[in-house]
C-alpha cells in the first residue's frame, strides 16, 4: 500500500517537475540571449561615450557606433527602414516626375535593376569601411593604399551618376540625406526590440553628414535636431499628391512585395501592410487609400511581437555574420585572373547579378522560385551573372562610362591610392590623386 502511494504521489508531482524545470530552463536562456544582445550596446558605449560627449568622434568611429545596430542589433529592420526612407522622397512630385522622365521607376522592368543598384551602393557605403581601414584610427594618407576602398568607390559611382540629373536640386539631395539618418532611429523606436541611444542617433548623424559632404550637397544643418526641423518644414512644404506620385509609389510597392504570391489575393493585401506603414501626410502624397485602424493595430503588433522575439529569444549575430544582409560587407577575394566581383547576399525580383544555373539540383531550385514568383524570370546573361564591380553600377545607359573618372574621384574622397584588384580594369591601371 505504501508503495503504491508513492508511485501516486510522483506521478502527481511529475509534470509539475518537468513544468518546474523547462520554466528554470527557459528563464536562464532569455537571461543569456539579454545578456549577450546588449553586450555589443554596452561596449561600444564604454568604448566611444566619453568621447562622444566631447564631441570629438571622428567619421569612421561612428560608423563603428552605428555598425552595433545596422549590421548586428537590427540588420533586417534597419535596411527597411533605410528603403521606406528612399520610398518617401517619392513623395515630392519634382522627385517622382524626374524618375519617371529618366524612365528609371516607370516601369516594373527597370525597378528591379535600380532598386538592386541602389540598395548595392547606400549598404557598401554603411557596411565597409568609410576611412578605407579596418581600424577606424587610421588617417588615409596618399603613400598608403586603402584596404578597403568599396565605400569610396560606391560613393564615387553615385556621384557619377547624379552628375547626368542636372534638375536635381540641394533641397531634395538633403531631404533624402536627412531620411537616411532619421529613419532608422524611429523604425527601431516603433519596432525593434530595442531602442537607439542618443550616442548611436548621432553617429548616424556625423556618419551620414560625411557622406553627404563627399556627395556635394551643402547648407547641412550643424545638429541633427536642426536637420530634423528642416525636414518637418520641407516635407509640409513639398509632400503633396500628386499622379507622378501615386504611379512611381506603385512599381516601387510591387517590387517590394515582388515575392507576395498573388493567390487568395495575398499579394493585395501585402499592397495594404505596406500601405499601414506610412504616415497619413505620406499616404495621402502617393494618394492611396486609407486602411482600416485595426489593419494598423495588426501590423504594428506582428513588427512588434517580431523585435520582441528577437531581443529575448534570439541570439546575437556572430562578429562575420552578414547572411541576410544586402551585401556580404566581408572584404571579397580576387579570382584566378585578379578581377575583384561580388554579387548581392540577396537577389530581388530580377535577380541581377546572379550566376546562371548550371547544375541540375540549381536549375530546378531556381525554376522553383520563378514559378511560386519569387523571381520574375531565370538568372541569364543579360543580368550580369558574372557579379558586378561598384564603378560599373548603374543604368544600362551607363554601362561602361566613366569608370576612370570614378576610380580617379574615389582615390580623392579616400585621401590614398586605390589599387590592386580594385584598381581600374579599363584602363588597366591603379588611379590615385
Amino acid at each position: 500500500m505504501d508503495s503504491l502511494l508513492k508511485l501516486e504521489s510522483s506521478a502527481q508531482l511529475a509534470p509539475a517537475t518537468v513544468a518546474g524545470t523547462l520554466g528554470i530552463s527557459l528563464l536562464v536562456y532569455v537571461l543569456l540571449v539579454r545578456s549577450l544582445r546588449w553586450r555589443r550596446y554596452n561596449a561600444i558605449h564604454r568604448q566611444y561615450e566619453a568621447k562622444w560627449k566631447e564631441g570629438k568622434l571622428s567619421v569612421a568611429e561612428a560608423q563603428k557606433v552605428m555598425h552595433v545596430s545596422s549590421l548586428y542589433d537590427m540588420p533586417w529592420l534597419l535596411v527597411r527602414a533605410l528603403s521606406f526612407a528612399l520610398f518617401k522622397t517619392y513623395a515630392v512630385p519634382d522627385v517622382s516626375k524626374l524618375l519617371l522622365q529618366t524612365r528609371q521607376l516607370g516601369s516594373g522592368a527597370k525597378v528591379a535593376k535600380r532598386y538592386a543598384d541602389t540598395e548595392i551602393l547606400i549598404q557598401t557605403w554603411i557596411g565597409c569601411p568609410i576611412n578605407g581601414f579596418f581600424d577606424p584610427k587610421i588617417s588615409p594618407d596618399e603613400k598608403r593604399p586603402a584596404e578597403d576602398p568599396r565605400a569610396s568607390i560606391a560613393i564615387a559611382r553615385t556621384n557619377f551618376i547624379h552628375s547626368k540629373y542636372k534638375t536635381i536640386t540641394n533641397d531634395q539631395y538633403l531631404f533624402t540625406l536627412g531620411l537616411f539618418i532619421m529613419e532608422p532611429a524611429a523604425w527601431a523606436e516603433r519596432f525593434g526590440w530595442r531602442s537607439l541611444s542618443p550616442m548611436e542617433k548621432d553617429a548616424f548623424f556625423i556618419f551620414w553628414k560625411d557622406v553627404g559632404e563627399k556627395m556635394g550637397i551643402t547648407d547641412i544643418p550643424k545638429t541633427l535636431k536642426e536637420l530634423s526641423d528642416w525636414c518637418d518644414n520641407y516635407a509640409e512644404a513639398n509632400m503633396v499628391p500628386n499622379e507622378t506620385n501615386k504611379e512611381v509609389a506603385y512599381h516601387t510597392t510591387q517590387e517590394l512585395i515582388c515575392a507576395v504570391p498573388e493567390a487568395f489575393g495575398l499579394k493585395a493585401f501585402a499592397e495594404r501592410v505596406v500601405i499601414t506603414l506610412l504616415d497619413d501626410k505620406l499616404r495621402v502624397a502617393f494618394m492611396l487609400p486609407k486602411q482600416p485602424r485595426i489593419l494598423h493595430r495588426v501590423v504594428a503588433a506582428l513588427l512588434t511581437t517580431v523585435g520582441l522575439f528577437q531581443g529575448y529569444l534570439c541570439l546575437p549575430r556572430a562578429d562575420n555574420d552578414s547572411k541576410g544582409y544586402p551585401i556580404d560587407y566581408n572584404l571579397p577575394k580576387p579570382d584566378a585572373s585578379g578581377d575583384i566581383r561580388q554579387r548581392p547576399a540577396v537577389y530581388r525580383s530580377v535577380p541581377w547579378y546572379a550566376p546562371v544555373p548550371t547544375g541540375v539540383l540549381s536549375r530546378f531550385w531556381n525554376n522553383l522560385l520563378v514559378s511560386v514568383g519569387w523571381y520574375k524570370t531565370l538568372p541569364s546573361a543579360e543580368f550580369f551573372p558574372k557579379g558586378y564591380r561598384l564603378e560599373e553600377i548603374g543604368p544600362r545607359s551607363f554601362e561602361n562610362v566613366g569608370i576612370d573618372q570614378v576610380m580617379l574621384e574615389a582615390a580623392k574622397i579616400q585621401g590614398c591610392p586605390i589599387t590592386g584588384p580594385w584598381q581600374s580594369k579599363t584602363s588597366g591601371k591603379g588611379l590615385s590623386y
